[in-house]
């Protein structure tokens, strides 16, 4: 090999290093943003998107939550160290499933209900399931579409993750509590803590639970467990409660 052919394949091959070296480097720079921007909108109960970056650039598509708003959530990303800048154009409210001409018909997406099926290994017992629902309902709640019994999309995630906690634990009936404020009719309130939680039975079904293994009690706005003199308390009050017991 002459001289200036070794000449031309070395810097042949620092420049295919260089290559390879960038693109590694990108390639850690953008999955770390990824993941810190992911972190950053899920501590703001903002999930679900498709998060892609180029660089330090990031595109943010997917359905958010109607009490979200696509500048709301440019502004949570854009602050987290690196981004330079975001893309929120594919971003788009997410649709209502409220039966307008019976509210409190529910209305589901069974695309995004998770099928339950499998043997288990390791079922849960009634305690367990008890405490392990309780704490999916303390740091998340059920949201309804305003004045009706159809589960909000963005509480798919939450009602899967409760689905799947009453399949691990087979041996044990579960009690599903409707509850809600106290503003409007009391006879009303009654019929409509009745129909959410049918309506979370329903879904509980649809992801393959036993029809057997669910009852229903409707408690309207006779438990508060916050004052319905502010928002938040009327929030509180507004609530799916699952008391879990063994069978007989």
């Amino acid at each position: 090999m002459s001289r200036s052919t070794a000449v031309m394949v070395g810097l042949a091959s620092l420049l295919l290093l260089t290559w390879i070296t960038i693109v590694l480097y990108h390639e850690k720079i953008e999955t770390d943003l990824t993941e810190r921007v992911g972190q950053a909108l899920s501590a703001r109960a903002l999930t679900g998107f498709a998060i892609a970056a180029d660089g330090r650039d990031l595109t943010i598509s997917g359905e958010m939550p109607r009490q979200a708003s696509a500048d709301g959530i440019a502004d949570v990303a854009a602050d987290v160290w690196g981004v330079r800048r975001v893309d929120v154009s594919g971003l788009r409210p997410q649709a209502s499933m409220l039966d307008r001409d019976d509210p409190l018909r529910p209305r589901f997406d069974s695309s995004r209900v998770v099928r339950l099926g499998g043997n288990l290994a390791n079922p849960m017992d009634a305690g367990t399931c008890q405490r392990t629902m309780a704490r999916l309902t303390s740091v998340g709640s059920i949201r309804f579409e305003s004045g009706g019994a159809s589960p909000m999309l963005e509480s798919y995630p939450l009602l899967n993750d409760l689905a799947t906690v009453a399949y691990q634990c087979p041996q044990t009936r579960i009690v599903i509590g409707g509850h809600t404020d106290g503003s409007g009719d009391r006879a009303f309130n009654m019929r409509l803590s009745q129909a959410r939680a049918e309506a979370v039975e329903r879904f509980f079904y649809l992801a393959g639970i036993r029809s057997e293994r669910m009852q229903i009690v409707a408690y309207g706005d006779s438990q508060p467990i916050a004052s319905n003199a502010t928002p938040e308390g009327r929030a509180a009050n507004r609530r799916i409660t699952f008391d879990v017991m063994p069978l007989q």
